[in-house]
């Protein structure tokens, strides 16, 4: 049985961190003994699934902690478990993750790509730091993944990616989002939702990144055309993000319409509790939660910075966040169709968990020595 060493840095609930998880979920039964390791201060959530599948969490303090001590401490694990394969989901951190499992002699060494630039400003330091630790990963890696091209493009380089990266969708469990009257029903009595309550939704971290901020503004204006509206929020985030973002709420005179769900475990089941789904992040690599709720048959309002490879139905609206009357027009307008037939076109497209992962285990099985 092949060893996997799985770096996501957590295991919180999150779209990368989930992926990790899944790799481990899915995997041919009886080839791989997946470790995952995770870095002091996050929250783990899905390590407790992974050690009930016979799967390993290991935890060290961050690198930025102390460099030197990661560095020793990747060593002395690397060498007591003798992994086929280390695969790093820490972006440019990959680097140095990499680097030392080439110097330890790791046959197959894995960088994977989760999302796209920042648009945020970036310090020269900063961008030193991302140059280096890209030549770093290209010399270090045998395989470049990335969930979409631009994801590949930021992290490896236009250049490299085009020749040695590898697009590996980002699957779902297609049956399990699928849109089901039951589960509309149940998440609506435990939320306090009427059955006639128009529900716009939207799942993901309570981060500045994700722009929640940009619906709940909205949400006093689209009332004023359908008061019976209500914003359900699903994602955790740091209190104080919590706090801001229910101060916005209360302050515009829309905290009784906004639900705060917290991080859930069964956002399938909330998704068909809903009418619409809005995501207006600043950017995205290629978002699980926007192909699940196309699988959920869901009307999609998106942000326009949103990669076109998450666009795989006829669901998906894209809009510029400069314009928010245009938001609030198609919200409002936005209607579910025979929500059933869509599970299967996301299945078609190639974003099946069942067989989107199935290259990865090819991977992990190469010997480059």
């Amino acid at each position: 049985m092949k060893k996997i060493l799985m770096i996501p840095g957590g295991l919180h609930m999150g779209g990368a961190e989930r992926v990790a998880a899944n790799i481990s979920s899915y995997a041919p039964e009886g080839e791989f003994e997946f470790h995952y390791l995770v870095f002091e201060g996050h929250d783990d959530v899905y390590g407790p699934e992974i050690e009930a599948r016979g799967g390993k969490v290991i935890t060290l303090p961050p690198p930025a902690a102390g460099y030197a001590s990661y560095v020793g401490s990747l060593k002395k694990l690397l060498r007591e478990n003798r992994y086929s394969a280390v695969h790093s989901h820490t972006m440019f951190n990959s680097g140095i993750n990499l680097a030392v499992a080439k110097l330890m002699g790791v046959p197959v060494r894995i960088a994977h790509s989760h999302t796209t630039k920042t648009e945020r400003k970036v310090s020269r330091r900063q961008r030193i730091y991302e140059r280096i630790m890209q030549r770093v990963i290209l010399w270090s890696a045998t395989d470049l993944l990335a969930c979409g091209v631009e994801a590949g493009e930021w992290l490896f380089g236009k250049k490299a990616f085009s020749k040695r990266g590898v697009v590996i969708r980002n699957g779902i469990d297609t049956d399990a989002f699928a849109y089901s009257e039951g589960n509309r029903s149940k998440v609506r009595s435990k939320y306090g939702i009427a059955s006639d309550d128009y529900v716009i939704g939207h799942s993901g971290t309570l981060i500045p990144l994700k722009n929640q901020e940009f619906l709940i503004r909205l949400l006093p204006k689209l009332r004023e055309a359908v008061p019976n509206a209500r914003l359900m929020l699903l994602g955790r985030g740091e209190q104080s993000e919590l706090d801001r973002l229910k101060g916005i709420a209360a302050d515009s005179g829309a905290a009784d319409s906004v639900i705060f769900c917290g991080g859930v475990m069964n956002s399938n089941e909330c998704l068909s509790a809903m009418d619409v789904f809005a995501f207006p992040s600043l950017r995205e690599g290629t978002p699980l939660a926007l192909i699940e709720a196309q699988a959920n048959g869901l009307p999609c309002v998106i942000s326009d910075r949103i990669p076109c490879d998450a666009i795989l139905t006829d669901l998906v609206k894209p809009l510029p966040l400069e314009d928010g009357k245009v938001w609030i027009d198609e919200l409002i307008k936005a209607r579910r169709d025979l929500p059933g037939s869509y599970s299967r076109k996301i299945e078609e497209a190639g974003y099946s968990i069942k067989t989107s992962y199935a290259p990865i285990y090819v991977i992990y099985c190469a010997d480059h020595r």
